[in-house]
């Protein structure tokens, strides 16, 4: 008896990071056959989650103009949210990536219920990212046009 054959080899299984991914593509294309996504809110969400994988963000979400990023700290400080803003979200125009669709960004912590948002969406980061990193100026204005979560 030829024990080689297809019936008797062990499953192969792939990591659990390529099914989560391939988990994500699939829902993402089943919500877009269905019209209840459209691909450029898919596109927004995989380049926002693609430019702050430094954070590893639990979620990314795109809806209405509006960017919800779900952080897995229990607390967000000023200096995350500032960071995300200015080192994550605003790098996209120096990568060539488009987020000019998003209106607004809600950056919250792993319940949901506490965090910060940005109302400028990112139309002004070509203007943070001619500054110096420790530009104060920066700080000022995001902060300016932020209020708490609710």
């Amino acid at each position: 008896m030829n024990w080689n054959c297809a019936l008797f080899k062990p499953k192969q299984y792939r990591p659990a990071h390529a099914r989560t991914a391939i988990r994500r593509r699939l829902i993402a294309a089943i919500l877009v056959s269905l019209g209840i996504a459209t691909p450029l809110h898919a596109d927004i969400a995989a380049d926002a989650s693609r430019l702050l994988e430094m954070w590893s963000p639990a979620s990314v979400a795109f809806e209405s103009g509006t960017l919800t990023v779900v952080l897995p700290q229990d607390r967000i400080t000023e200096q995350i949210y500032l960071s995300v803003i200015k080192f994550g979200l605003c790098l996209g125009p120096l990568q060539g990536v488009d987020l000019q669709a998003i209106e607004n960004i809600e950056i919250v912590n792993r319940h949901a219920r506490q965090g910060y948002v940005y109302e400028s969406g990112l139309a002004d980061c070509v203007k943070f990212n001619d500054r110096a990193a420790n530009d104060r100026t920066t700080d000022i204005e995001i902060l300016g046009n932020t209020h708490w979560f609710s």
